[in-house]
């Protein structure tokens, strides 16, 4: 019978990772126990979920299989010791979420960036060395498999970016430009939807930038970044006023068709490379049919 962390995503794609492993060396849990110096209680017990794996035992099986930091990451991303503190509670909320509601006014979203651009904004952080900006750029891309994942159902998310998003430059052109061309990626999803609050004006929203994450029967729980790393909060009226100001800016915002214009536009010009092929045809119809 499972244990009580087979309800953890996190875990389970471990242990179903750990098992693709031990098929394809032909190994058994008990030969990984042997090469690791563990019992064959600790490899069953994590694959049987009756325990989280630590960050010593995603590196013992890195080792084992020659691997390079692959179930080490995942067993930070489990224990949150990829995130800041103020954040590894809220990790577990995005997990569970069935909607997710994204404002970022500075820098895209990070359940949307690519791996270079994570890299150039951590690696600002001060008092950091290489091994945690590695670190932290993993535990944020494992973040992002809750937007292809099967089971349980991928959450939909709801993103608005203030334009300059778009236009502030985080690293080279080309990261800024693989990072435009990704949103375009993931706004084809159907479960993501970006729209893009235009011009450079002041709004209400750039107080901060905030998440939402709402499951069924909750009312919902909000992560406020800030300078301090921000603060998660589930008092139901925080969380009803940073709704409604969700609301107020989508009101703002361009269509998702026209942000996708936007931002493939951005990509060429500011960005000095061409948008997908699909995404200027697409576009150029939907202009020529509401001329």
């Amino acid at each position: 019978m499972p244990g009580s962390w087979a309800e953890d995503e996190g875990c389970r794609d471990f242990a179903s990772n750990l098992e693709r492993m031990l098929d394809g060396f032909k190994w058994s849990r008990a030969e990984l126990a042997t090469r690791c110096n563990y019992s064959l209680s600790v490899v069953s017990n994590i694959l049987t979920f009756q325990r989280a794996p630590t960050v010593d035992h995603g590196e013992a099986f890195d080792r084992a299989f020659g691997l390079t930091d692959m179930f080490t990451v995942k067993a930070r991303a489990i224990r949150g010791e990829s995130f800041p503190p103020a954040f590894r509670s809220f990790t577990e909320d995005e997990k569970r979420a069935t909607d997710l509601f994204i404002f970022e006014h500075s820098l895209v979203p990070g359940l949307f960036q690519t791996d270079r651009y994570a890299r150039a904004i951590l690696a600002t952080h001060p008092n950091t060395n290489e091994g945690m900006v590695q670190e932290r750029v993993a535990g944020r891309l494992t973040r992002q498999e809750i937007l292809t994942r099967d089971e349980p159902p991928q959450p939909r998310v709801w993103a608005l970016l203030d334009e300059a998003v778009l236009r502030r430059r985080i690293g080279d052109r080309e990261i800024m430009h693989d990072q435009l061309i990704r949103l375009l990626e993931l706004s084809d999803m159907p479960n993501v939807t970006i729209q893009v609050i235009e011009g450079l004006e002041g709004h209400v929203g750039l107080l901060g930038a905030f998440t939402i994450a709402e499951s069924p029967g909750q009312t919902g729980i909000v992560n406020v970044e800030d300078i301090a790393d921000g603060r998660v909060c589930d008092e139901p009226a925080v969380v009803a006023q940073v709704r409604l100001t969700f609301r107020a800016m989508q009101t703002e915002a361009l269509h998702v068709r026209a942000t996708r214009d936007l931002i493939a536009r951005m990509a060429e010009e500011v960005w000095k490379g061409p948008a997908p092929t699909g995404v200027r045809a697409l576009t150029a119809a939907a202009t020529a049919g509401s001329a």
